[in-house]
């Protein structure tokens, strides 16, 4: 196999959607980089250094306008959105043999955004402010069409500290700056909550540890654990600290094409706010995740994959995941030999 071919299987694209519990986009860890996935990390290093650009969208059920002033009735704070897009520019680079970098910029919109606990929610449904709703109408939840912007900056690296040829073992470790927009309002005005601007407006850690191995000349294997820590962030928002479980199968990794089938899960403690732990939030959901690649030349790939849940038990009121999909390229650099 060619050292580029190498490199884009080593990152098929290391471009992700991105972290858990609270907005996605906001960081589920860096994706792709094993010997064949296309989520999941793996421990495959890079060789040259390679870019991509990856397009995650993911789709909500949603509640409806009357369930969002039933549950203020009963004094529930709910807040959904319908979808989200999540563009994503990587470069990766090798330090040495066993250990690279990679860079992930994103930009994310987050569409259908309703809130049934924000200050305009708030004095529309509790005009007298004794903390009881008397004005139970639709026309009090707050509306966003779209919340747009660039989000933040995540680096991650691997080093491998494991490798006998058929088997690798790398450590993970990265950290999430918030460079994102956290200024974007509703369409009364108001600053949203930070669970749906682009950026965090805080710091998050990563730490874990991945795995690329064959279990035959055909078949590949990638896993990783990866488990995630929070500071604070914008408007005293701290999202729930949270960790991840991947593991990918991939066939006929040498060839034009590359079917992969993976096991994607993610497990998110509650968010805290303003000191307080927010109970409609956190939660857990286990995807499948079948895929292809497909290998344009020997510097080049496009992928392809649909997620579904196919366990989901999230924290307290939560509007569940549907469905979501990936679209993405990858360019490796490097000559055959």
């Amino acid at each position: 196999m060619t050292t580029a071919r190498r490199t884009i299987l080593a990152t098929l694209l290391l471009t992700g959607a991105g972290l858990s519990g609270q907005v996605h986009a906001h960081g589920e860890s860096i994706r792709g980089g094993g010997a064949g996935s296309i989520n999941t990390m793996g421990a495959a290093i890079l060789e040259d250094k390679a870019f991509g650009f990856r397009w995650d969208q993911r789709n909500y059920t949603t509640f409806t306008d009357q369930e969002m002033v039933d549950f203020r009735a009963q004094g529930e704070d709910v807040h959904m959105h319908s979808k989200e897009d999540a563009f994503f520019f990587s470069f990766g680079f090798p330090v040495n043999e066993d250990l690279d970098i990679n860079l992930l910029f994103q930009y994310n919109i987050f569409y259908g955004f309703k809130d049934n606990g924000d200050d305009f929610a708030t004095k529309c449904f509790d005009p007298d402010g004794d903390g009881t709703p008397e004005n139970l109408d639709t026309a009090c939840i707050s509306s966003t069409k779209r919340s747009p912007g660039f989000g933040d900056l995540l680096v991650t690296g691997r080093y491998r500290f494991y490798n006998d040829g058929d088997h690798q073992i790398a450590s993970v470790f990265g950290v999430l700056l918030p460079t994102g927009n956290i200024r974007n309002r509703t369409d009364n005005g108001e600053i949203l909550g930070t669970h749906n601007q682009p950026g965090g407006g805080g710091t998050a850690y990563q730490m874990g540890f991945a795995y690329t191995g064959h279990l035959s000349e055909k078949i590949a294997m990638d896993a990783d654990i990866i488990w995630r820590f929070y500071e604070q962030g914008a408007k005293q928002f701290r999202p729930g600290n949270s960790y991840q479980v991947d593991v990918a199968m991939s066939y006929g990794h040498h060839g034009k094409f590359t079917p992969t089938l993976e096991l994607n899960g993610i497990f998110a403690d509650q968010d805290i706010e303003n000191d307080e732990i927010k109970k409609n939030s956190g939660g857990d959901t286990v995807y499948l995740s079948p895929g292809v690649t497909y290998h344009i030349n020997k510097n080049q790939s496009v992928y392809a994959n649909f997620w579904k849940p196919v366990y989901q038990k999230l924290g307290g009121i939560s509007n569940d995941e549907s469905w979501r999909f990936s679209i993405g390229w990858g360019y490796g650099f490097g000559e055959s030999h």
